[in-house]
């Protein structure tokens, strides 16, 4: 067989073109304005964590980073839009438990978060706390349970959606303490928190910023941190698992994602750019005041952690027997 070296020769020089291209593309990104997806209102918690962030990366790039709202669908939205969006790197998802538990709860899901996102980087874990109001008589995990078991169906728990941590986490607790205590969904925290107050809500698990303000007001107790340690933001609280309950130890965390297909190199652009964001002072003092602990995670690590939470949210659904809409 006779080879034509100048078409292979050609074919070569085309190769080494486009690789130097994409090479260059790479290096210069961002060559524009990059877009943050956020999958809530303006002003949540989840905006203000963007913020904060998509400032400083902005600042060590002297660009432009834009946040943008795309509530509804419980983040499926938000989630699907990205997922379709041009794997550049001009696009990322703010994600948060909603990302893991969607995949369980709807079965006509039109997006996956392990197939359909590149996972760039942890940015903070939000602590939570299990809440009772002070007209409950309980001031231990232990007395809830004690109660709960002594009354069976007459306590209830809130949480501001399906899916969501304060849905799924006391859904794991239940199972785990083996109580009957009835779920009262709500469309987010202002509707909620008064109830709790008054002693409509008999329990339920709140963030820090939320928990500081009743707390302030003398209208809720804290029983119990539901985290893997003591939070700094009430380091009296024990933790459920110094209560018996380490196995529904489940903390909130905030992280960003691309749609697959996005180049390693401009992953690891935005990754090294978030990590020195979540380094410096300045963020870190800010995601505190926010009620958001920093933490960094490697986009590897950041790919376990969510694939974990895919995982044991799926287990918690199943066990729980909560239908999948």
């Amino acid at each position: 067989m006779r080879v034509n070296w100048r078409n292979v020769a050609v074919a070569m020089l085309s190769l080494i073109c486009l690789a130097a291209g994409a090479a260059s593309a790479q290096e210069s990104f961002p060559a524009r304005a990059v877009r943050i997806v956020i999958p809530y209102s303006p002003g949540s918690v989840a905006d203000v964590f963007a913020r904060i962030v998509a400032q400083n990366i902005a600042a060590q790039w002297n660009g432009s980073i834009v946040v943008e709202s795309k509530s509804g669908a419980n983040g499926s939205i938000a989630a699907e839009e990205v997922a379709r969006a041009a794997p550049d790197g001009y696009t990322w998802l703010l994600v948060t438990t909603f990302f893991t538990s969607s995949p369980a709860l709807d079965a006509k899901l039109r997006w996956d978060p392990v197939r359909d996102f590149v996972p760039v980087g942890q940015i903070c874990r939000a602590p939570n706390f299990f809440i009772v109001p002070v007209s409950l008589s309980v001031t231990s995990v232990a007395e809830y349970v004690a109660l709960a078991k002594a009354k069976p169906g007459t306590l209830n728990y809130s949480h501001p959606g399906k899916g969501s941590t304060g849905h799924l986490g006391f859904e794991l607790f239940k199972r785990l303490a083996g109580i009957d205590v009835t779920a009262i969904g709500y469309r987010g925290y202002p509707q909620m928190v008064p109830d709790i107050a008054s002693g409509l809500i008999t329990s339920t698990f709140l963030s820090a910023n939320q928990a500081l303000a009743q707390v302030q007001t003398g209208a809720i107790r804290i029983i119990g941190a539901i985290n893997d340690g003591r939070s700094k933001y009430f380091p009296d609280v024990p933790t459920l698992a110094e209560q018996g309950f380490a196995e529904a130890q489940v903390t909130p965390w905030f992280g960003v994602v691309v749609p697959a297909g996005t180049p390693q190199p401009v992953v690891d652009r935005i990754s090294e750019a978030l990590g020195k964001a979540l380094a410096t002072a300045d963020v870190q003092q800010k995601l505190d005041i926010a009620g958001c602990e920093p933490k960094a995670a490697a986009p590897g690590q950041f790919a376990d952690i969510i694939k974990a939470d895919v995982a044991l949210w799926a287990k918690v659904v199943k066990e729980a027997g909560i239908t999948a809409d």
